[in-house]
């Protein structure tokens, strides 16, 4: 249907509808950016409800709370919080990126549309009001004139029945009478015309003109009406796109609420808190008959309490105090932390002791595997100078040997404070015994670092110089306290720097050559053409097979064998490197 025939006489109408429209779609715009608005806002409140419950992880109540399964249930919760406020702010954003700004300026393309179209429909009508003002104007002069050539008829025939009248007078008045019928009839033909003109004109203002700017107007509000429907339905997109992440964050909830376990949390509290001593002996009668007993101990604590700790009950205390402490020293903190950890019960200081091992032991393997890079870059040096000067490794090197004898101190130090607290005795060059597990890891590792590449970039005398050095910095650092199990002589400066039985154990070493070769690790497919541009690198193409016999330290290379013989470094990224 179109408005131009239905509702041709409804121009001021339809003025006021447009404009109504246009109105419509900026309340529109402010419902929208009002609820905008409040998703930001909720989202914000979200993100601040999450951060106030968030554990600070240097928090000491971190370190002693959330280790259990309800704890860690509850910052799972804190957590997808946080999230779902993220799916909020997302709401807000495609808010305003595709509805807000949208509508912004659709109203501001209607409003310019509406605009011309109304100019235009103006313009149609001032044309047609002039033409029916031009046709009432001839009308009335074509009227005047008729009345006017009447007029002058009866004034003729009047003159011409006076028998007294001149003849001269009865001429004039003939001549009159003609000329009014002369302007009467050119007023008539102009009448004429300009009622055809405007007969025609009104015909193409109503069948044309208008209906043209009525069908703009009607486009114009049909596109309005069309653009208002897509911005409902991206308003609930908006929404809709975040409900199944949302839903997730839901199930992580509720996975949250399954995986505590009471019986878990249980053992840890069992775990965390379980001293090891056994319980306070019956208390023995004090003679006071005896004075040779005044200055003795009557009291039959638990074996196995450490000195200067500080139990739950007083059974494991001294025997002066009359006065059973009961469980006033709970929760009483030592008043300084021992570098043994001998002030805490034996469990809970087997476990501290262990932590230390575990930590320095990483450390030891990351200085491990940064001196074997050094060593990697030495040769690259060393066999292209172009490429760099070899010497200016050697300080990273000294370096580095120095924090690894230092480490390895502490590690065998802590080993031994271990191996006292399990009841067996050091090594008669002073290395503790730790567990096969955490030795053989050890010895590995050391005996990779013995045996590293550096000798083959180093001259004799520069590597017997760092040995030297390396060897002189772990006697210097070394304890020599009898509480370590680590003696002076613990070191072996003949040899890498290390006590011979700790790292030395040929026997259990595999061979890392087999008939010439070194022993392949895995095979690889390269994934790239590569072009081998300096000394120790070796090509491939893609899709060629490769054994890898290094593995990648870090540095981006592997070493790798092509052909069967043919070895050197390829990159890490070119190649496809299985899983498992």
């Amino acid at each position: 249907m179109s408005w131009g025939i239905e509702i041709w006489d409804q121009y001021d109408v339809i003025e006021k509808h447009t404009q109504f429209g246009i109105e419509f779609v900026e309340k529109f715009q402010r419902f929208a950016k009002e609820r905008s608005r409040i998703e930001q806002e909720y989202a914000s409140s979200l993100r601040k409800l999450a951060k106030s419950f968030t554990p600070k992880k240097k928090s000491e109540n971190h370190e002693n709370g959330y280790t259990y399964s309800w704890s860690k249930g509850f910052s799972s919760v804190v957590k997808e919080v946080n999230d779902l406020a993220g799916q909020h702010e997302l709401i807000s954003e495609t808010l305003t990126s595709q509805v807000i700004k949208a509508s912004d300026e659709l109203v501001k393309e209607l409003k310019l549309d509406r605009r011309k179209f109304l100019q235009e429909g103006q313009k149609v009508q001032s044309a047609l009001n002039a033409s029916i003002k031009s046709l009432e104007q001839t009308k009335k002069n074509y009227e005047s004139s008729y009345k006017a050539s009447e007029h002058a008829k009866q004034k003729y025939s009047e003159a011409d029945a006076d028998m007294n009248l001149p003849r001269v007078q009865v001429d004039k008045a003939r001549a009159n009478m003609n000329t009014k019928i002369q302007y009467c009839e050119d007023c008539k033909n102009e009448y004429i015309l300009q009622l055809d003109n405007t007969n025609t004109h009104q015909r193409n203002h109503y069948s044309t003109n208008m209906p043209q700017v009525f069908k703009q107007l009607q486009d114009m509000d049909e596109h309005r009406i069309d653009t208002l429907a897509e911005f409902y339905r991206r308003f609930a997109d908006a929404h809709r796109k975040v409900i199944p992440i949302i839903g997730k964050c839901l199930d992580g909830m509720t996975a949250a609420g399954n995986s505590v376990n009471h019986v878990e949390d249980s053992k840890s509290v069992i775990e965390r808190y379980k001293s090891g001593l056994n319980p306070p002996g019956d208390y023995e009668f004090e003679d006071l008959g005896k004075k040779d007993d005044d200055n003795t101990s009557t009291g039959s604590g638990g074996s196995g309490t450490p000195a200067g700790y500080r139990g739950t009950l007083s059974g494991t205390g001294r025997r002066k105090e009359k006065k059973r402490k009961g469980l006033i020293g709970m929760f009483h903190k030592p008043d300084e932390n021992k570098e043994d950890f001998s002030d805490l019960p034996p469990t809970q200081r087997k476990k501290k002791l262990q932590q230390k091992i575990d930590e320095y032991t990483d450390k030891v393997n990351q200085q491990m595997k940064a001196r074997e890079a050094m060593n990697k870059m030495k040769d690259v040096y060393t066999k292209n100078p172009a490429m760099g000067d070899p010497n200016s490794i050697d300080d990273q090197l000294a370096k580095n040997g120095k924090e690894l004898d230092f480490l390895r101190t502490e590690l065998q130090k802590y080993e031994g404070y271990m191996a006292d607290l399990e009841g067996h005795n050091s090594t008669p060059t002073g290395t503790p015994k730790s567990s096969n597990r955490r030795k053989s890891k050890v010895l590995d590792d050391e005996n990779t670092y013995a045996t590293s590449p550096v000798s083959s970039v180093t001259s004799p005398s520069t590597a017997a110089s760092q040995r030297s050095s390396m060897s002189s910095q772990a006697a210097s650092t070394a304890p020599t306290s009898p509480d370590t199990g680590i003696g002076d002589t613990s070191l072996n400066t003949t040899g890498s720097g290390y006590p011979p039985d700790e790292f030395s154990d040929s026997e259990d070493e595999e061979p890392t050559q087999q008939s010439g070769l070194e022993k392949v690790l895995f095979r690889c497919k390269a994934l790239y053409d590569f072009q081998a541009t300096s000394e120790g690198s070796i090509g491939m193409r893609a899709g060629e097979m490769l054994d890898v016999i290094e593995r990648d330290s870090g540095d981006g290379w592997t070493k790798a064998r092509r052909g069967g013989n043919e070895e050197g470094y390829v990159p890490t990224s070119y190649l496809e490197i299985p899983s498992s």
